[in-house]
């Protein structure tokens, strides 16, 4: 799954940089014909990989099982186009990773972020769009380790109170990628048209400035450091409308 991941991202990221070299190499400009401005909205879904070497280090050193480095992506988001080139927008995700045991533990990781985007549109023949992201943004990962119990009274909790740990980080994230999309047009006028929304986007997050992990509010000292990076890939599903200037 990873190296697939890893395939599938650098694939696209790859057909971007094309269009982006015959765009600007070969003089070549492909553009919707008449001016138009609106937006779209969507869901996002996906996989995305998450560098965990150090964290999974310090777990298997303490006798805990790795964390797997693949997790499920969803979200959505929203963008708009400015004069059939610029693409401003944003989006957020939750990130949900599977879960490992240990003993009578259990341990479960999940993170999530969120960007601002900015992007250009290299590609563009009736409703087909091809463009390079930019995104700036925050987020964290959230690790748990819980005592895997059926069931508890008050004088279990009082006699043993400190059956598991909960531990957060977080820091400031750029996003390199690139997407395909296609607006299904359903109805139009001659002012406006709309319909349904349909994309894949791939890139790679980039953890800049690494928060400290902290329990309760409290930084822990000796933990790894550990950011959001590494490789994703995402579908897209929505609605959108334009209005013609």
């Amino acid at each position: 799954m990873k190296t697939k991941l890893k395939r599938s991202a650098a694939f696209l990221l790859m057909l971007v940089v094309s269009f982006m070299y015959a765009n600007f190499t070969l003089g070549q400009e492909f553009t919707s014909t008449s001016s138009e401005k609106g937006g779209v909205g969507y869901s996002m879904f996906g996989r995305c990989i998450i560098d965990l070497g150090d964290l999974n280090s310090k777990l298997e050193n303490n006798g805990y099982p790795a964390m797997s480095e693949n997790f499920f992506s969803v979200g959505g988001g929203g963008h708009a186009i400015i004069n059939n080139k610029w693409i401003i927008g944003g989006e957020g995700h939750t990130l949900l990773g599977e879960e490992a045991s240990h003993e009578n533990y259990k341990q479960s990781i999940t993170g999530g972020y969120g960007f601002f985007d900015l992007g250009y549109i290299l590609f563009s023949i009736k409703d087909l769009r091809v463009y390079p992201l930019l995104g700036l943004g925050g987020g964290g990962l959230n690790l748990k380790i819980k005592e895997d119990i059926a069931s508890l009274s008050l004088d279990n909790i009082l006699n043993n109170p400190g059956r598991g740990a909960e531990l957060t980080n977080g820091g400031f994230l750029m996003n390199l990628g690139g997407g395909i999309d296609y607006l299904f047009t359903f109805g139009k006028d001659e002012k406006s048209r709309g319909g349904m929304f349909l994309g894949i986007r791939a890139g790679y997050t980039i953890s800049t400035f690494k928060g400290k992990w902290t329990m309760d509010g409290v930084e822990i000292s000796g933990a790894p450091e550990t950011g959001l990076k590494g490789p994703y890939i995402r579908f897209m599903i929505g609605g959108g409308a334009f209005d013609k200037e």
